[in-house]
Parts: C-alpha cells; structure tokens; sequence
C-alpha cells in the first residue's frame, strides 16, 4: 500500500507517519511524506492512499486533490485538517473522509475503509470471446453465470461472455466480497438488494437462485 502525507508542517507529517506504523503491524505501508500540494503533484506517482492537508501555503488541499485525480482518479483521497468546519467544502473534491489532526485515532477506521475500498478496485483479467484478454475491475461485476461452455459476466454497463470456466473466475474472486450461491452462479456481495424464499434480488434488478 502506497500512501502519501502532503503537509506543510512537519509536526503534523510526523504525527501521522506514526500514527501509520502503529496500525501497519503487518509491515505494508510505503509512507512518502511532502511538503506542499505543488512537490506532491510533481512526483507523478500514483498513490493508493493521499492523506492532505487543506491549509497550506501555496496551492490548498483541495485544488491539489482536485489536480492529482486528473493523474490517479483511482486513488483514494483523504482531507486532514484542525478546522472540520472546513470539511463542508469537500464537496467539491468527493474527499474520502476527514481526518481531524487532533484526533488520530480516526486514522483506524478511515484506513480499515479504504483497505476494502482498495480491494474493490482491484482488476481481473478474462479470455473474452472475439477480443481476447480484458481485464476488469471488481466494482463493476454485479453477477457472474454459466451458459452452456461459456461464462457470463454482468458488469455495471455491459455484459461479456468469456472462455474462461466459472471455477477459473471463482479462483481470481477468492477473497474478495463474492460468493458462490449456486452452481451458476457467483455473487458480487455489495450488489444484494434484499434476499427472499430462496432469491437474491440484485442492484441491476435481474434476480438468481440461491
């Protein structure tokens, strides 16, 4: 996990720094620290994690926020600040959540979140019939099915019908919030709408057997 502290004060960057390792047991942060939205930006890199500050001399958190999704729309982008009262702008960067500086132990759940948030994002890559390799990322599957020797996978927006074997597609799911429900089917979690005598009824209103 890549993750990126822009801070202008260096109390505050090493106050998070450590407040990170105290919840990294498992030795999985990659921590870069800035000093400013403009030094951050010039990096280039796509972080997975970018936990900024909104007051900051030069160029503000929000502009930087809003100039790093055009390089890393995918990441994940996190407001710290002293002032929540500030926090009512965040509409206008779609922030993540809003981390009060004087309050680390938000970081927990915030970081907890955005694991899981991470995961979703995560892509697979399938044989799709007439186009070859296509990889996918797990938000966008609500269900997969079989038809006949194939599989079908039903995205958001499409559907796409692949070479691979449901048992090949459960192996690249495993781990991650999909269930098997059926012997033709697997199941995106996060898609359930409700559940009733045996049906799943899903977020694209199609329904499968349990």
């Amino acid at each position: 996990m890549r993750i990126a502290i822009v801070d202008d004060e260096k109390i505050w960057r090493d106050c998070i720094t450590d407040a990170l390792h105290r919840l990294d047991t498992n030795r999985e942060m990659e921590i870069e620290l800035f000093t400013s939205g403009e030094e951050y930006l010039k990096s280039e890199t796509k972080y997975d994690i970018s936990l900024i500050d909104i007051e900051m001399s030069g160029m503000d958190g929000f502009a930087t926020i809003l100039k790093a999704k055009e390089h890393n729309p995918d990441g994940i982008y996190m407001i710290l600040t002293t002032h929540l009262e500030m926090s009512r702008m965040g509409y206008r960067v779609n922030a993540f959540r809003y981390i009060d500086k004087t309050k680390l132990e938000e970081l927990d759940e915030a970081m907890k979140s955005a694991d899981i948030l991470l995961q979703r994002n995560q892509k697979i890559t399938v044989d799709v019939i007439g186009d070859g390799p296509r990889k996918i990322a797990l938000k966008n599957i609500i269900y997969v099915e079989t038809e006949k020797h194939y599989v079908l996978i039903h995205l958001r927006q499409t559907t796409i019908k692949c070479k691979n074997t449901l048992h090949e597609v459960e192996n690249m799911l495993k781990n991650n919030c999909f269930a098997r429900c059926h012997n033709a089917y697997i199941v995106n979690l996060d898609e359930i709408v409700h559940m009733r005598d045996g049906i799943i009824y899903l977020s694209n209103d199609k329904d499968i057997d349990v």
